[in-house]
């Protein structure tokens, strides 16, 4: 038998939630020439995002806190009931300390404002896919 029928098994799998299917394919595209070894997944809405979740549990939720719908803080509560172990690092424009707080309060690993993205994102995802427990990600 084959091992890579199951090699899935051993990679991480990222999923990327954002609204906007241009952005999705962008961090998928610049994410895998970084971290190659791992899956990627991605959904438009935190709807699809936690159906995904559900079906088989991520490594890390790349998750964008403007949706349409639920919101990403919401989502990343929800999500942690599903899959504890799954980080999620939330990605936004809000610089409000309440929205790092509110999406720390939901179990979010780590909190990325989108204009840092080039030079935090990476160190990041990194850092959660190969085992970390938690980073500090500071605005």
């Amino acid at each position: 038998m084959s091992n890579d029928r199951y090699r899935w098994l051993a990679e991480p799998v990222i999923l990327i939630v954002d609204d906007h299917e241009a952005v999705r394919a962008a961090l998928r595209e610049w994410l895998g020439t970084v971290l190659p070894n791992c899956q990627y997944q991605e959904a438009s809405s935190a709807e699809e995002a936690l159906a995904l979740v559900q079906a088989r549990p991520p490594t890390v939720v790349l998750m964008d806190i403007q949706l349409p719908g639920m919101n990403g803080v919401e989502a990343t509560r929800r999500l942690k009931q599903i899959a504890p172990r799954t980080h999620v690092v939330i990605m936004t424009i809000h610089e409000n300390p309440e929205y790092q707080a509110d999406a720390r309060a939901a179990g979010a690993s780590a909190y990325v404002l989108k204009r840092m993205l080039g030079s935090e994102l990476i160190p990041i995802m990194a850092r959660l896919v190969s085992g970390a427990t938690s980073v500090v990600s500071e605005p």
